[in-house]
């Protein structure tokens, strides 16, 4: 798997990528802690239909989980940890038969469409006031956004939804990726 366009969603999103490997702030922690839980749920719950129990309670609402960053990170356990995500990742498309590279791709393409792409001329980097979110393009964002960010990546500008924990979220204009053809051909 190519990792650019992942890099083009972090850089889109407003935040940076790091050259070699750093423990990062608690905040950046508790994201990539969300980010990666709450996909992992996604795939259980909907994916596989697998109810996880935590303590006796049951998770139905992988958006539902709270983070507290209260532990000094490991550098060994992060590699080891995500290694570990990774392997098992790939064993439940092996496992499964999934099509992991060919979605991977589309959802990466999918993931782009979440940044509003605005004419230069009429927009400038820095918060959008709330009363231009709709990007002279119609757009509407959901309730759970506090602010719509302007940013350049690659000569372009872009407006990028943001929850209070910093999660990119999706304007009006963003369509689901569609993994059918994928689905059927396997």
């Amino acid at each position: 798997m190519d990792s650019k366009k992942v890099k083009t969603f972090i850089e889109l999103a407003g935040q940076k990528t790091a050259e070699k490997l750093i423990l990062g702030t608690p905040e950046q922690r508790k994201l990539g802690a969300q980010l990666l839980l709450s996909e992992t749920l996604e795939y259980l719950i909907k994916g596989l239909g697998v109810i996880p129990n935590i303590h006796g309670n049951p998770v139905h609402d992988p958006e539902a989980i709270s983070y507290d960053a209260v532990n000094d990170p490991s550098r060994s356990e992060m590699v080891d940890g995500l290694s570990d995500v990774a392997y098992t990742m790939y064993w439940n498309a092996l496992t499964f038969g999934a099509p992991l590279e060919d979605a991977f791709n589309l959802v990466c393409d999918n993931n782009l469409e979440k940044f509003v792409k605005l004419d230069a001329k009429n927009f400038k980097q820095g918060t959008l006031p709330e009363d231009r979110w709709h990007c002279d393009r119609g757009i509407n964002w959901p309730a759970e956004v506090k602010s719509v960010e302007v940013v350049a990546v690659n000569g372009d500008l872009y407006a990028v939804g943001k929850d209070v924990r910093g999660k990119v979220r999706k304007p009006s204009s963003y369509r689901p990726v569609n993994l059918e053809p994928l689905i059927e051909m396997s």
